[in-house]
């Protein structure tokens, strides 16, 4: 046994004699020892060496007999296990099931044999050591764990970063948004953006699953469609002399996404989006939605039916033919655009929030701001699931168009 493998045994024996040959015995077989003569002195040792590893106790002894002492050592707080072996000159079954109540390892019977004594100790030696490599596990974990973490908070902070303001107005289009991701970081994401001359551009979409994988897809898709890089945005097109209007159709940002996504689908994985751009001056809103949800039309407090087409999810066919559909709003009006995390939060019964509860909300708290509406709704869907986090990522983006 090397100097660093070397276990330091604490004894705890009354009796000088017999104290002085377990001190000699143990030490020969190649540990440290520390001999006290008393259960009182064995406990002050203990408390202030940490490196104690086996204890050779005495059972009855003055003041703290071996099982108290065995007991107090169990219910040492912040401690790694340590092997407690009892002497004793006790061989009832009632003696036995009581020393192994109090936390004991194993027994010896006085007077003791030292072959029997040293294989104990060996067994006590191995549990240790198989202690220390699950501590060691144990703490190699909790580092992994500390940094991805921290890996994870770094990467939200990113994915916030892409979010637009909670509440904004860009010419004289207001909106209003929640994200209520359902883990650290989540797959859905949108963005409300100035295009050129007169008109607005947003979206939103849900890549399919959580965590980390639909992370990076929603942030590789929020990358490429920022507007302020107009050589790498899908949004708007190189500037040309001939290029009147360089905003792209949101049907054509579509497939375009469509070709780029195509590995998505051979994971199983796809991702529903809308795309849309607002014209505040004409307030008429073209859109493409690729498996997502229709919006929500209320005008004049009243939700008005929207007949358009929807198209597939992007990623699953790669010569899809995705279509532009037209709403024309009026001043006042409010669209909402949402992810299926919201009318799928769940009761503690399994009942669903449903899409037709949501509408009803948006409908009843249209006299409110439309920041205020989506608090109430936010709060409706809490109340409903009676948590704060869903077990889907919740959005919630609403427009209201100026006059």
């Amino acid at each position: 046994m090397t100097d660093a493998e070397r276990k330091k045994i604490l004894i705890a024996e009354d009796d000088p004699a017999t104290c002085k040959i377990l001190e000699t015995t143990i030490e020969k077989w190649g540990y440290d020892v520390i001999a006290t003569a008393d259960g009182s002195e064995a406990w002050k040792i203990f408390q202030t060496d940490p490196d104690i590893h086996i204890i050779v106790s005495d059972w009855m002894m003055p003041e703290i007999d071996g099982v108290e002492l065995c007991k107090l050592v169990r219910g040492a707080p912040d401690r790694r296990y340590t092997y407690f072996i009892i002497l004793t000159a006790k061989s009832q079954i009632d003696d036995i099931i009581s020393g192994l109540e109090s936390g004991a390892d194993d027994f010896v019977t006085k007077p003791f044999n030292q072959l029997e004594l040293k294989v104990r100790i060996l067994a006590g030696e191995r549990l240790i050591d198989l202690e220390t490599q699950l501590a060691n596990k144990v703490d190699e974990l909790s580092l992994a764990y500390s940094q991805m973490r921290s890996d994870l908070e770094a990467a939200a902070s990113i994915q916030r970063s892409m979010l637009p303001a909670r509440t904004g107005q860009i010419k004289t289009v207001r909106y209003s948004a929640s994200f209520i991701p359902c883990e650290e970081i989540g797959g859905d994401m949108f963005n409300i953006v100035e295009l050129a001359d007169s008109k607005v551009g947003l979206y939103i979409f849900d890549v399919s699953g959580h965590g980390v994988p639909a992370a990076l897809q929603s942030v590789a898709m929020g990358r490429i469609l920022s507007p302020f890089n107009p050589e790498a945005s899908l949004l708007l097109d190189p500037p040309t002399d001939g290029n009147l209007d360089p905003v792209v159709a949101p049907s054509d940002v579509v497939n375009r996404l469509n070709i780029r996504f195509q590995s998505a689908s051979s994971k199983g994985d796809f991702i529903t989006f809308l795309y849309g751009v607002v014209d505040h001056e004409s307030r008429i809103f073209t859109y493409t939605r690729a498996g997502h949800p229709a919006p929500i039309h209320i005008s004049g407090g009243k939700v008005v039916d929207i007949d358009d087409k929807g198209d597939i999810p992007i990623g699953i066919v790669p010569d899809y033919d995705y279509v532009d559909n037209v709403l024309q709003l009026e001043p006042g009006d409010r669209l909402f655009f949402f992810t299926d995390g919201i009318p799928e939060a769940s009761s503690e019964d399994g009942e669903r929030f449903s899409e037709e509860r949501m509408v009803n909300h948006l409908a009843e708290f249209s006299e409110l701001s439309i920041e205020r509406c989506l608090t109430r709704l936010v709060k409706a869907v809490k109340t409903w699931q009676k948590k704060d986090t869903g077990d889907d990522d919740m959005t919630i983006m609403g427009i209201e168009m100026g006059s």
